[in-house]
């Protein structure tokens, strides 16, 4: 199905397998059958999405020379600006702006030839309050956040992939309540030109599909990259892995835990025993560091915007700012200078691995007044360590549990190559 399938959709429209008008008249039907209930997308345009598809087409019959990308409809998370397209980073702070120029992440997309389909919901200004999308699997239930549409219309089936934005853990977290893959690659390495900003030190763009491969697929797209910059295959030899459980695991639901432990048996089942080594000092204990930076950050990034008309933000995004505020200079820089420390402690310990192991959530996605805890991924959001979820199966009411791979700060296509080894291996436990 080439809704589920980036790569296998892109290649089909490049050798006339299928057209891109088709994969898009199969993305709105399923847009049409799914949104009422899910909620995944602030707009969408199916006229311009046609049109659109019909000028790829026609390139593929004239022989045109055409991108990795070309004519595979995506979803675009709400705080990447899109020239024309409405960008409201989803607040009444911003209700009605259009901007005149695109993200670069979108730029580089669109030369790639994909079609912005839509853009996805964003929780207020990419932090916790919730926004109108419902998780796919039971709509009482969060996607998460804060790019849950991204992430809710990709498990729907309404789009073959979607990029998001991660802060804390706003891919990893919705990817793994959703039951897709979800991909944070190293900081930095795909741009946040024109990207609504929230911690800039922290701030990360990501990717949403079915498939690892896809994953790969869109950070090469994103970086105007070859694919295999980013993805060499399946590789046909286990990989090492170390698995770690953090300071946090007893926190975690038990049915979570219990699926961790078999799908890490189940990896050892297919190669070399898992290690279980401690952690690098001070990495487990972590977590406040990236608060302090990124409560001080969001003073002059969403702070300024709620300044504005404060009456238009939630109490949730106005707390963090006045956290900010309080967070002194000495502190900021502290928390700056211990993530560089911990940074290089982290490439060092992670360099031997393919892959580090760990929970992507506490468990199974709450109900919808919440997006959930981003527990598990503040610590490699704080390093800007690549990460990517994978679908690991049900928890005990049915909804879809997560398994995070952690890799060293700039090994993504080591990473890539890991977490689809382990994609493959799980593929029963996924179901």
């Amino acid at each position: 199905m080439y809704t589920h399938d980036l790569p296998a959709a892109a290649r089909a429209i490049r050798r006339g397998l299928t057209t891109s008008r088709a994969l898009v008249e199969a993305c709105l039907e399923r847009y049409d059958a799914r949104e009422p209930t899910v909620h995944a997308f602030a707009w969408l345009d199916r006229d311009r999405a046609l049109r659109l598809a019909d000028a790829a087409d026609k390139a593929v019959r004239d022989g045109a020379s055409v991108g990795l990308l070309h004519g595979v409809p995506l979803g675009v998370k709400d705080i990447f600006d899109t020239a024309g397209i409405p960008t409201e980073n989803g607040s009444p702070l911003h209700r009605g702006r259009v901007p005149d120029r695109s993200a670069a992440a979108v730029d580089a997309l669109e030369a790639a030839g994909a079609i912005v389909i839509g853009k996805t919901v964003t929780t207020e200004l990419a932090f916790f309050q919730p926004g109108a999308t419902r998780n796919p699997h039971d709509p009482s239930r969060t996607p998460g956040g804060s790019s849950q549409g991204s992430a809710a219309a990709v498990a729907a089936g309404m789009v073959p992939g979607a990029i998001g934005s991660q802060t804390n853990g706003s891919v990893i977290r919705p990817a793994a309540f959703c039951g897709v893959v979800g991909a944070k690659p190293t900081y930095g390495l795909l741009s946040l030109e024109r990207v609504m900003p929230f911690a800039p030190t922290l701030d990360h763009v990501g990717t949403f599909t079915h498939t690892v491969e896809g994953a790969a697929w869109l950070c090469a797209a994103v970086t105007r990259t070859r694919v295999e910059d980013m993805w060499g295959g399946v590789p046909g030899s286990p990989q090492r892995f170390a698995a770690i459980r953090t300071k946090d695991w007893d926190g975690a639901d038990e049915a979570a835990r219990a699926r961790f432990q078999q799908a890490v048996d189940a990896l050892a089942d297919h190669g070399r025993a898992i290690e279980w080594p401690a952690l690098p000092p001070g990495l487990d204990d972590a977590v406040p560091v990236l608060r302090t930076i990124m409560a001080r950050e969001s003073v002059d990034t969403i702070g300024t915007a709620i300044t504005r008309d404060p009456s238009k933000a939630s109490d949730v995004a106005k707390a963090l700012v006045a956290e900010g505020t309080r967070v002194s200079d000495a502190a900021y820089r502290a928390a700056l200078a211990e993530r560089d420390r911990l940074i290089g402690a982290f490439d060092t310990w992670a360099s031997p691995y393919d892959a580090v192991l760990t929970l992507a959530t506490r468990g199974e996605a709450p109900t919808a007044e919440t997006t959930g805890d981003p527990i598990f991924c503040s610590r490699w959001s704080l390093i800007g360590a690549p990460a990517v979820t994978i679908p690991v199966g049900p928890g005990p009411s049915g909804l879809p549990l997560g398994l995070q791979l952690v890799g060293a700060p700039g090994d993504d296509r080591r990473l890539f190559a890991a977490a689809a080894w382990a994609q493959k291996a799980l593929g029963g436990l996924a179901g």
